[in-house]
C-alpha cells in the first residue's frame, strides 16, 4: 500500500522541462490536507451533521482536484492554485468553527511554498506573504467581532485543538523535509562540481596524470606537512628520448599512444612511492616520498629498464622508447623550485651523455 502511494506521489508530470520536486511537495501537502479534513469532518459532523459535513466535503474535493491537476498543469500555475485552494480551506473552516481550533495557523506556513519553488518571482513571494497576512488579520478581527457561523461547544471538541496543532506540525515538518532534501541535493551538486573543476584544473587530459599545477600543490603540501617531521623527498624529471622523431615518423597519434602508455607504466610503478605528473610535453616529474637520493636512483633506474624493455606497438608497428632522468634530493634551504631546476639540469646532462640513463 505504502509503495503504491509513494509511486503515485512521485509520478512524473506531463509537462516537459518542469521540476517534479515541487509537484511532489504539493501532492504530499494535499494528502495531508485531505487526511486531516476527513478526520475533522467526521469528528465534528457527528454532532453538527450537514452544517459541517457539506462544506468539509467540498473542501476535500477541492484538495483532491488540486492533487489531480498536479500531474497536468505547469508549476507556475499549480503553486498559486494550491495557495488559493488552501486559503479557501482556511477561510471556510475559521468562519464555520472560529479561531479556537487554530485553522488560521495554516497562514503561518502557507506562503512558504512560494519560497520553495526557486523559479518563482520576487513578486510571487512578497505577494504571498502580504495576502496571507491580510487574510489572517481579517479572519481574526472578523471572528472577534461577529463570531463563528457555528457556535461550537469547546467542551465536546477539546481534542480538536490538539488535532489542528498536529495538522500544522505535519505541514511544517513536510516543508522542512523538502527544504532540507532540496538543500542537500544542491549542496551535493556543488561539491561534485567543485571536485570536477579541481580535477580539471590539476589533471592532464591525455595521460590522466596530475599536471604541473597539481604536482606543485602536492609537493608543497607534502614538504610542509611531512618533511617538517623528518620526512625525505627526492625529485626526478624524466624526458622521452627522441620524442619528436616518434611524432615525425609514426604520427602524432602514435606519440599520444606513447605518452598514455608511459603514464600507465609510471603511475603503476610509483604506487606506494609517491606521485608522477606530466610536467609538460614529453617531460614527467616524479615526487619520490620518504626516499633519499641514493634509493631514488635505484628505483628510477629500475623504471628506466622497465621502459626500455617494454614492447611499445602502435597499429602493429613496434616503437622503441627510452627515457632520460635527472634526480635531486630535496633541500629545504633552497626550496622546491631550485630543486626542480637542479634535477632538470641533470636531465640535460644525461641527454648530452647519450640519453637513456639516470643522472644523480
Amino acid at each position: 500500500m505504502f509503495t503504491k502511494i509513494q509511486a503515485l506521489i512521485n509520478r512524473e508530470i506531463q509537462e516537459e522541462n518542469e521540476p517534479k520536486e515541487t509537484a511532489v511537495l504539493v501532492r504530499v501537502l494535499c494528502l495531508i490536507d485531505i487526511l486531516f479534513l476527513t478526520i475533522g469532518a467526521v469528528d465534528t459532523g457527528v454532532v453538527y451533521g450537514c452544517e459541517v459535513c457539506i462544506p468539509a466535503s467540498l473542501l476535500i474535493l477541492l484538495m483532491v482536484g488540486v492533487f489531480g491537476l498536479s500531474y497536468k498543469v505547469k508549476m507556475k500555475t499549480l503553486v498559486p492554485m494550491y495557495f488559493v485552494a488552501l486559503s479557501i480551506n482556511c477561510i471556510v473552516l475559521v468562519l464555520l468553527l472560529g479561531l479556537s481550533f487554530m485553522f488560521q495557523a495554516q497562514f503561518y506556513v502557507l506562503f512558504i511554498i512560494f519560497f520553495y519553488r526557486g523559479a518563482g518571482t520576487k513578486l510571487d513571494r512578497v505577494g504571498s506573504v502580504f495576502i496571507s497576512s491580510a487574510i489572517l488579520l481579517f479572519l481574526i478581527f472578523y471572528i472577534r467581532i461577529n463570531g463563528s457561523i457555528i457556535d461550537v461547544d469547546l467542551s465536546k471538541f477539546n481534542v480538536l485543538t490538539f488535532f489542528c496543532t498536529a495538522y500544522i506540525l505535519a505541514k511544517t515538518t513536510c516543508f522542512a523535509y523538502f527544504f532540507r532534501r532540496k538543500f542537500s541535493a544542491s549542496e551535493e551538486k556543488i561539491i561534485k562540481y567543485s571536485k570536477k573543476l579541481e580535477m580539471l584544473a590539476t589533471t592532464d587530459p591525455l595521460t590522466k596524470l596530475q599536471n604541473r599545477r597539481g604536482m606543485l600543490n602536492h609537493i608543497e603540501e607534502y614538504s610542509s606537512e611531512i618533511m617538517s617531521n623528518g620526512g625525505m623527498l627526492t625529485v626526478a624529471i624524466g624526458d622521452i628520448d627522441y620524442f619528436k622523431h616518434i611524432n615525425d615518423t609514426y604520427g602524432h597519434d602514435a606519440g599520444d599512444y606513447v605518452l598514455e602508455t608511459l603514464a600507465k607504466i609510471m603511475n603503476e610503478f610509483m604506487d606506494g612511492k609517491g606521485m608522477v605528473a606530466r610536467w609538460g610535453g614529453e617531460e614527467f616529474l616524479f615526487s619520490l616520498e620518504n626516499i633519499n637520493g641514493d634509493y631514488a636512483f635505484e628505483e628510477i633506474s629500475k623504471l628506466l629498464h622497465l621502459i626500455e624493455k617494454y614492447e611499445f606497438s602502435f597499429d602493429g608497428t613496434p616503437i622503441k622508447v627510452t627515457m632520460t632522468f635527472g634526480l635531486e634530493e630535496y633541500d629545504d634551504n633552497i626550496g622546491i623550485d631550485k630543486v626542480i631546476t637542479k634535477a632538470d639540469e641533470k636531465l640535460y646532462l644525461g641527454k648530452e651523455q647519450g640519453r637513456n640513463r639516470v643522472i644523480y
